[in-house]
Parts: structure tokens; C-alpha cells; sequence
């Protein structure tokens, strides 16, 4: 599944399939049972607008059915 990303040093938005979920991920539950996934996301090539593989948090991407949604 695509995902949405921000460059870091251009602030141009793309979407990519290729990155990966770091170890360190939880799942916390709210107190009304919602769940939030906390943890790292990492591009597994690099950025097309700067090369670089930037880390995002993952309450920093854009999720595809957001999109979709606000189309």
C-alpha cells in the first residue's frame, strides 16, 4: 500500500510503497478503546525529490484513504 511522505528539506509531498515499518512499533489504547500505532517509519530507497531515506513518525503520514476521502 502507498503511503504519503513529505520531504524533509524540500516539503514536496510524494507517495511510495517502499518503506518499512522500524521494530520499536506499539500499539497504545486510548481510553475509550481507540488504538494508535506509535513507532518509526523509514524509506527503504531514497527521497525522489532529495535522495536522502528520511525516518517519519508515523503520526506524520498521510494516510491513502484520508486522501481518497477528501476527494
Amino acid at each position: 500500500m502507498k503511503l504519503f511522505f513529505t520531504c524533509a528539506k524540500t516539503q514536496e509531498s510524494f507517495a511510495t510503497e517502499k518503506y518499512s515499518l522500524q521494530q520499536d512499533h506499539r500499539i497504545l489504547m486510548g481510553k475509550n478503546g481507540e488504538k494508535e500505532l506509535q513507532g518509526t517509519v523509514i524509506l527503504d530507497s531514497g527521497c525522489p525529490f532529495c535522495g536522502q531515506r528520511h525516518a517519519y513518525a508515523v503520526k506524520d503520514i498521510g494516510c491513502p484513504l484520508e486522501v481518497t476521502k477528501n476527494e
